[in-house]
């Protein structure tokens, strides 16, 4: 059954204005903590989710958009933060939709963890580029490679009850990899 426009824009608004929401809480979170650049990256859990339902558009619109006005309510759309974001997202959203697609038959878990580190590698890359222009950025990896890791573990259990709760469906639940 094809969805009229009216829910099409509907749901677009809907997913990324949670998306918007979780990132702009998170990123308020994180200011008070020694390292405010590092989080989990809970709106993910909206990229993933449509990523699982196969809507790529989607999910990469809403990526986008999260990031955007996010940075647009929080006043940092024109920092680097900004643009490493996009970049990073849009990264990472490319490989997650490869391996989901691909016969490796990874686990959302390990979907989401391999977007998480994808995520951490670019942007320290555009870091490199664009902000400090040193090698030594690159010392970074091992650590941010880890926490790629954890976060994208978590995101990845989350997204996955999520698919669990609205879908109604045991597809995803295969072994991670």
């Amino acid at each position: 059954m094809k969805q009229s426009s009216n829910n099409i824009i509907i749901r677009y608004a809907f997913f990324t204005a949670v998306a918007t929401t979780v990132y702009f809480l998170e990123s308020m979170a994180v200011r008070a903590l020694p390292f405010p650049f590092l989080r989990i990256g809970l709106a993910n859990v909206i990229i993933v989710y449509l990523l699982m339902r196969k809507e790529f558009v989607f999910a990469f619109t809403v990526n986008i958009l999260k990031t955007l006005i996010g940075g647009l309510i929080s006043f940092t759309l024109l920092s680097p933060a900004t643009i490493l974001s996009i970049c990073g997202g849009i990264g990472s959203l490319i490989v997650m939709w490869l391996l989901l697609v691909s016969r490796l038959n990874f686990s959302v878990i390990g979907i989401s963890i391999a977007g998480a580190v994808v995520h951490n590698i670019i942007q320290i890359y555009c870091v490199r580029w664009l902000i400090i222009p040193r090698d030594s950025v690159f010392y970074l990896l091992p650590v941010l490679m880890l926490i790629g890791i954890a976060t994208g573990f978590i995101t990845g259990i989350i997204a996955h009850e999520l698919y669990l709760k609205l879908e109604g469906n045991e597809e995803c639940t295969k072994q991670p990899a």
